[in-house]
């Protein structure tokens, strides 16, 4: 098997991976009412017991991971992943319906799909060059939506054929468990194959140490963990805005109702998976490597794509908003892997992991605090005017934080560039 062959190999088991743990984030989501009535439980509960805790220790996780990715291979924390996703999904049907124990397998699911995010552009800085980092990162975050997107279409299909929620979960499972021998065979090859940056195994603890120490240090460092939280509020604000939105009726929302309201969330979501591929394109085709233009349309495209849905002559046109709400899908799904590719870039091999870790795992919280933000507007004007100006005022804020991290590698050290 030759190595380049191979590379192509590992990307395979990234994307499958993130859609196999991010396919159990959004999973619960269409049947939570069916989890809640077998539970006996509200609905509330039920989404802060199966969807809120899940979305916090996928923050938790992904700043872990970052270290153990680091310290311990990719590999390693794939199979990890997918061992703490997998068999959760399996056991469900058996768990009994005490909430702690379903809550401490939600837990262990957030962790394996937090974890992915550290493994995506670590892959990117070991085995692809320059010119291909930015699709091979583009690539992987494809995966994370993409299964977020099957989670969502294929649970209440799986859940209406079996009319058992925790059989549904155990269906998913088994596909999981395919994915996990699929890693594990990569595994016991991957020491038969050369990474291209042979750097990431090869530098002792006191250099990674020390490239750590330096990049925290670096304020630039901190302001890209500032703009990845904006990010992350666009990504979730987004999420949660559109449905809700389109759904409530007027004057709180357009009164489109549930059933239109979801179809529109659909063309989201698409939008995110198209994104997440063309964003490495676009990074290594069209700009040769350069992050920040891509950055700078995600930030401004999207917030002209959402704005203008404020607007009667906007939501009342199908046509364009559908148009709209798509780019704003595709155009948003271009940050995170713009960013991940900076990092895989500009820092060395070896710390990579550890400062995604950072970026992405801090920025997580900013997808709360949007969320919190937006629900707070909504809470005080009765409407969501508020809420979607408070989006482009954050990605406005975002874009110029996106000019000021100027970073490039010099002699595998983390300097400012001119």
């Amino acid at each position: 098997m030759k190595k380049d062959n191979f590379r192509w190999l590992l990307i395979i088991a990234v994307v499958v991976v993130a859609t196999a743990t991010t396919t159990n984030m959004m999973a619960f989501a269409p049947i939570l009412g069916d989890i809640a009535k077998d539970l006996g439980i509200s609905i509330p509960v039920a989404q802060a017991s199966f969807l809120g805790i899940f979305v916090f220790v996928v923050a938790i996780s992904t700043l872990v991971s970052g270290t153990l990715a680091d310290r311990f291979g990719v590999m390693a924390v794939m199979i990890l992943a997918l061992v703490v996703t997998t068999i959760p999904s399996i056991l469900f049907s058996v768990a009994g319906k005490n909430l702690s124990i379903l809550m401490a397998f939600r837990v262990a699911q957030g962790f394996g799909a937090g974890a992915i995010f550290a493994a995506i552009p670590l892959v990117a800085a070991a085995w692809f060059s320059e010119e291909e980092k930015g699709f091979a990162v583009g690539v992987g975050m494809t995966g994370v939506n993409g299964g977020m997107m099957i989670g969502v279409a294929v649970a209440p299909i799986i859940n209406q054929i079996t009319a058992n929620w925790r059989t549904t979960m155990s269906w998913i499972g088994y596909v999981d468990f395919v994915v996990l021998l699929y890693v594990i065979f990569l595994t016991v090859q991957y020491k038969k194959h050369t990474p291209l940056n042979h750097t990431i195994h090869t530098q002792n603890g006191e250099a990674s140490n020390s490239a750590i120490k330096e990049a925290l240090t670096n304020p630039r460092t901190w302001v890209g963990i500032i703009m990845c939280m904006l990010i992350s509020w666009l990504l979730n604000a987004l999420n949660d805005l559109t449905p809700q939105y389109f759904a409530l009726p007027i004057p709180m929302g357009v009164g489109f109702g549930s059933v239109v309201a979801g179809r529109l969330m659909l063309l989201v979501q698409v939008g995110t998976v198209v994104g997440s591929l063309l964003s490495g394109i676009v990074i290594d085709k069209v700009f040769k490597g350069n992050t920040k233009p891509v950055l700078i349309i995600g930030f401004v495209c999207t917030a002209a794509c959402v704005y203008p849905i404020l607007f009667s002559v906007v939501y009342n046109n199908l046509t364009v908003l559908m148009i709209l709400l798509f780019l704003a899908g595709t155009f948003v799904a271009f940050l995170n892997p713009a960013a991940s590719t900076f990092v895989a870039q500009v820092y060395p091999e070896h710390v990579v992991g550890r400062v995604v870790g950072l970026w992405l795992g801090i920025g997580a919280f900013g997808g709360s605090l949007g969320v919190f933000v937006g629900a707070l507007a909504l809470h005080k004007t009765g409407n969501y005017h508020l809420t979607i100006t408070l989006f482009a005022i954050v990605a406005m804020i975002a874009l110029i934080l996106s000019r000021i991290i100027g970073l490039k590698k010099s002699g595998g050290e983390v300097s400012v560039e001119n």
